[in-house]
């Protein structure tokens, strides 16, 4: 797809992607947060900026995702730009191998070392905190853990904030139902978090800018709640995990495919953990297979 260059406020810009790009420009210095979903998208921000005589000073990653760090390593090799991220993303977007072994949970195949699991690899060169100011920039960073493990959104002085991956789209969420979710419990801590957030205008990577994300906020929570109460369901006589996978993806009506498969199962897991952890499941082994059990309340 083509790219286009948005002003959103004073200094603060939109380039609309499958994942959003923002650009911020203070004395013809561009900073860039995220870089799209590969070398193509770099290409075209380059030439989107360089048509406005702007200068890639630095690339923020909201967090490690291949389609959000897609085009660091064309946009790098071409402006020796600075990447900055936080701690444990900077080691995905160096090694991106770590995504999709992490999301397979061993030696990734052929068919899941793809572009859309894998970028090519890029240099952080600078680690920063998840909250606070961002180097010798005027942007802030503000900690948005849940669909990543490190995940920032990024406030820039126009009181624009990228919200990354925190929030997703009603359509998005209507099409696929179940979206990526490393730590629920933290994704819900940081929905509470964004109820108490302002600003002038809010852009979510798959989504359109937006003055106000209440109602969004809603969708999201629901849907999180639905899913757990789905996975209850499901788990009220033991069960394997296959078998929770497929039940839910016939449910949702989900056609898997290699990346899917490890997407789905990865989040399946995380709701797995997050109901044990809070005491709502159990789990047991026989016979060379893990089940999973709603945990049966006590009766005082």
């Amino acid at each position: 797809m083509a790219l286009n260059l948005q002003k959103i406020a004073s200094n603060t810009y939109l380039i609309p992607s499958p994942a959003n790009i923002g650009v911020y420009v203070q004395d013809e210095q561009a900073v860039l947060i995220d870089s799209g979903n590969d070398k193509d998208a770099g290409r075209q921000i380059l030439k989107l900026l360089n048509g406005k005589n702007w200068k890639v000073k630095l690339i923020i990653n909201t967090h490690s995702n291949t389609d959000h760090i897609g085009g660091n390593a064309f946009i790098q090799n071409k402006t020796d730009c600075r990447i900055a991220a936080t701690r444990i993303e900077a080691a995905f977007i160096q090694d991106p191998i770590l995504e999709p072994s992490f999301l397979y949970g061993g030696f990734p195949n052929a068919r899941l070392t793809n572009k859309f699991l894998m970028a090519h690899p890029s240099r952080v060169t600078d680690i920063i905190p998840s909250s606070g100011n961002i180097l010798n920039t005027n942007l802030e960073a503000i900690s948005l853990p849940g669909h990543f493990f490190d995940m920032i959104g990024i406030k820039t002085p126009d009181n624009i904030i990228f919200i990354a991956d925190s929030l997703i789209s009603e359509e998005i969420i209507n099409k696929y139902h179940l979206f990526f979710l490393y730590d629920v419990k933290a994704h819900l801590e940081t929905l509470q978090k964004l109820k108490t957030v302002k600003a002038e205008v809010f852009i979510p990577s798959h989504g359109t800018p937006t003055p106000s994300i209440d109602k969004l906020i809603t969708i999201n929570e629901n849907k999180i709640r639905e899913i757990i109460s789905t996975v209850l369901l499901y788990c009220e006589r033991p069960a394997t995990f296959e078998e929770i996978l497929s039940r839910i993806c016939k449910k949702y009506k989900i056609d898997l495919n290699p990346n899917q498969y490890v997407l789905i199962s990865n989040t399946i897991k995380s709701y797995l953990s997050f109901l044990y952890d809070e005491g709502k499941l159990e789990m047991s082994f026989s016979e060379g297979s893990v089940f999973w059990k709603k945990k049966d309340l006590e009766v005082v």
